[in-house]
């Protein structure tokens, strides 16, 4: 089985059991490679580019929600607004309704994430991705670290370069987590201690 569908079902009997509901704004996966791949090579403009990186997002959406355990997806505010315990966001027409992101690969699906969780009313959001989080210039995990650091930062690690800026914008924070670890997931949702960063607003404490 997929990982991506793998965690899709354990969220789901999270959910379930719980009676709590989550939203996942799915990542490009093997589809965005092949759109960076095609910008890198071809002379296809930044708008071009952005807008077939978001439809990877929306077809790696359509994918994890066709797993052996199919999951509702929802395109629009109303629907999320109205989602199921576990619902898939598909961005394409989210992101043509409000096309305020940049247009560029310094935006993935990391800010996108943080756009959807702000016009949802939330402050924080968890990234799940396959590393323990952000490292330092010596591979050490960085347990919190403020978006005004991150942005002075070179390297940013496992989040993209536009991400913090929007999160200092909106007095937001994400928590970094490795989705192979699923018990991770369920410690952060629980508010335990948990290897993990949790990237944060300056004017948080």
């Amino acid at each position: 089985m997929d990982k991506g569908w793998k965690i899709m079902q354990f969220l789901s009997d999270y959910a379930e059991t719980k009676a709590l509901s989550f939203i996942v704004i799915p990542g490009g996966g093997p589809f965005a490679e092949v759109i960076k791949k095609i910008s890198e090579k071809r002379a296809i403009s930044d708008d071009t580019a952005h807008w077939m990186a978001v439809l990877a997002m929306h077809q790696y959406g359509l994918f994890l929600a066709g797993g052996e355990q199919e999951i509702p997806v929802a395109e629009s505010m109303e629907e999320l607004n109205n989602a199921d315990p576990l619902s898939i966001v598909l961005p394409y027409k989210l992101l043509k309704d409000d096309d305020s992101l940049p247009h560029t690969w310094d935006v993935t699906s990391d800010t996108i994430a943080a756009f959807i969780a702000h016009k949802l009313g939330e402050k924080t959001f968890m990234k799940l991705t396959d590393v323990d989080g952000i490292l330092d210039e010596n591979g050490v995990l960085i347990k919190k670290i403020h978006a005004k650091e991150l942005i002075d930062k070179e390297q940013k690690g496992c989040v993209d370069a536009e991400l913090p800026k929007f999160l200092l914008q909106h007095d937001m924070s994400c928590m970094v987590v490795n989705g192979n670890v699923p018990e991770r997931i369920i410690d952060v949702i629980e508010g335990r201690e948990t290897i993990c960063t949790k990237l944060v607003s300056l004017s948080e404490d």
